[in-house]
């Protein structure tokens, strides 16, 4: 049950690229974390130029592009580090495909969630799986 926020900075992309984002990044979780595609959530926000620098700079406001920032929480348990690595290289080609030349660089994060502190439908990761086992 992967969730991911993507943080969007810089040149606004328009409706249709968003909806192209949201599709793709759903598709890569499903096809390299091995998830079930309708327990994915995705979502997408853009912020203002100025909220963002790298080494304390602000991007050039010149430059037309897009930066991301993905983080995308998993199940402690549930992938690999070569699978996460497979992920981070999708989801920067699928970035840079779909935004343009980034304005920062697109970073992406993996937070693992403890499955008892993971919760859908009322009841954790842990739970769940008691109840699938038993």
């Amino acid at each position: 049950m992967p969730c991911a926020s993507i943080i969007l900075c810089g040149k606004k992309p328009d409706p249709a690229t968003i909806a192209a984002l949201h599709q793709e990044m759903a598709t890569i979780i499903e096809r390299d974390l091995e998830a079930t595609k309708a327990l994915i959530a995705v979502r997408i926000v853009h912020d203002q130029p100025g909220t963002w620098s790298v080494a304390g700079k602000p991007p050039d406001a010149a430059v037309e592009g897009t930066g991301a920032y993905i983080d995308i929480h998993v199940a402690e348990d549930a992938v690999d580090e070569a699978r996460m690595a497979a992920t981070m290289k999708a989801i920067q080609e699928c970035t840079t495909t779909l935004l343009g030349k980034n304005v920062l660089p697109p970073y992406v994060v993996f937070t693992r969630v403890p499955i008892a502190a993971w919760g859908f439908k009322g009841k954790s990761i842990q739970q769940i799986r008691a109840a699938m086992a038993a």
